[in-house]
């Protein structure tokens, strides 16, 4: 039998403030998500003046990066190229979920324990907090 670890309170409110840290560097309005392995959302904020639909594609992107332990940006570029038929992973998650910049697995000795997603603002800035908030995790 394998034990698995999971992400704690602690571990998201890091990784969150990681995140909050980039964005007020950057002067960024987004919203920001950490989910479990399954996608379940385990924190959410949406910062002051960020859209509502920005909250809902934070935590699609962040369910898509853990539900298949990859970042979401890459997925976007293989959809944008060669792979146009990821765009149906979506419609099999059971959940919203989204192949866009701004998703990225939070990976611990090889075992994806969820993600991080950021959305509000172009996919760069997006990627960049997210890796912020990723970096985070201890």
């Amino acid at each position: 039998m394998r034990q698995i670890p999971q992400l704690e309170l602690a571990d998201c409110r890091a990784i969150v403030i990681a995140a909050q840290a980039e964005a007020d560097r950057r002067a960024a309005v987004v919203s920001l998500a950490v989910v479990d392995s399954g996608g379940h959302p385990l924190l959410v904020e949406r910062r002051d003046g960020a859209s509502p639909a920005s909250v809902e594609a934070a935590l699609a992107k962040a369910r898509m990066a853990a539900l298949n332990g990859k970042p979401t940006e890459a997925m976007e570029a293989a959809i944008n190229g060669q792979r146009p038929a990821l765009m149906q992973l979506s419609g099999a998650m059971g959940e919203p979920s989204l192949a866009m910049a701004g998703g990225l697995p939070l990976l611990h000795q090889g075992v994806c324990l969820g993600a991080v997603g950021v959305s509000g603002m172009t996919p760069d800035v997006d990627g960049a907090i997210a890796a912020a908030g990723a970096a985070a995790l201890p």
